[in-house]
């Protein structure tokens, strides 16, 4: 069976089974579009993985815990004064020397305060280049700083002296700028005071799970035990630190350990007591 339609004067036949054969299709592509589309639940869920995925990266903060790269050099020399990338600070310092990321806490004097300053508000793989002068680094040059002293007077001075040598004198440490008959000049300065230092930093991390702050500390005052040795629990206000053997012999354990103590607990929030466990058996005196 089937229905004619006239249309301009002439006539068409369409069948009630095409008809409901396109109904079908469009009924099928409602379906499958309503099916596509997630529901509010899901549609929620939707939303926070895309917040997740555009978490915005952190910014340095005063009193963050920071992990940075770094070299300073004296603008006027390029003398490098200190760094933590090898490549650089191998053709100025010992052989032996560590080279790593440096723990800072902008706002705690870990650096120089206009080193810290320069840190706020850069992002981790962030760097940034600055100078700064001398009145913001070690002061300006003081000429009163500079003496001539006698010869006689470096009696106790071991090895050789000569230009550029560091020395000390009643409990001052000085570097010899000229040598006369009988008389040595000694530039009691700071060895950079009145240089502009060239400054490059890089963020490398912002720690903000508490127990990595608290043994990026442990490293920061042991750095000559590898931090995986050390054992760490916090029990509420207590943080237990177990000393490995490898550091008992330190020369500087007992200010270390002092000084780490310290630090904990001014700078790890709800801590107020550390207790050092060290374990002595039958084997190590064998």
């Amino acid at each position: 069976m089937s229905d004619e339609v006239t249309e301009g004067g002439k006539s068409s036949t369409v069948s009630k089974k095409g008809r409901r054969s396109r109904s079908k299709t469009k009924l099928e592509e409602v379906e499958q579009r309503q099916a596509e589309e997630p529901k509010p639940a899901e549609a929620q869920q939707v939303e926070e993985v895309k917040k997740e995925e555009v978490k915005l990266p952190t910014k340095v903060r005063r009193g963050d815990f920071v992990l940075m790269d770094y070299t300073i050099r004296v603008k006027e020399t390029g003398e490098v004064v200190d760094t933590t990338i090898e490549e650089i600070g191998k053709n100025y310092f010992e052989a032996g020397r560590i080279y790593e990321p440096k723990l800072v806490i902008p706002g705690k004097g870990l650096l120089l305060k206009a080193i810290e300053d320069e840190l706020i508000d850069l992002e981790p793989n962030q760097d940034k280049t600055f100078e700064i002068p001398p009145e913001k680094a070690f002061g300006p040059r003081d000429p009163n700083k500079v003496k001539v002293i006698p010869i006689r007077r470096l009696k106790d001075v071991e090895g050789p002296i000569t230009v550029g040598s560091k020395i000390t004198i009643d409990g001052r440490e000085g570097v010899v700028r000229s040598i006369g008959s009988g008389r040595i000049q000694v530039d009691f300065n700071p060895y950079l005071a009145g240089k502009h230092l060239e400054c490059w930093v890089k963020i490398v991390k912002v720690i903000e799970e508490k127990m990595e702050k608290i043994r990026s500390l442990i490293h920061m005052r042991i750095p000559d035990v590898s931090i995986d040795k050390f054992e760490v629990l916090q029990d509420g206000v207590e943080v237990r630190i177990t000393i490995p053997k490898e550091a008992y012999l330190l020369p500087a354990l007992q200010v270390s350990k002092r000084v780490l103590a310290k630090d904990i607990i001014d700078h790890i929030e709800g801590v107020e007591k550390i207790v050092y466990l060290e374990n002595y058996d039958r084997q190590m005196f064998q």
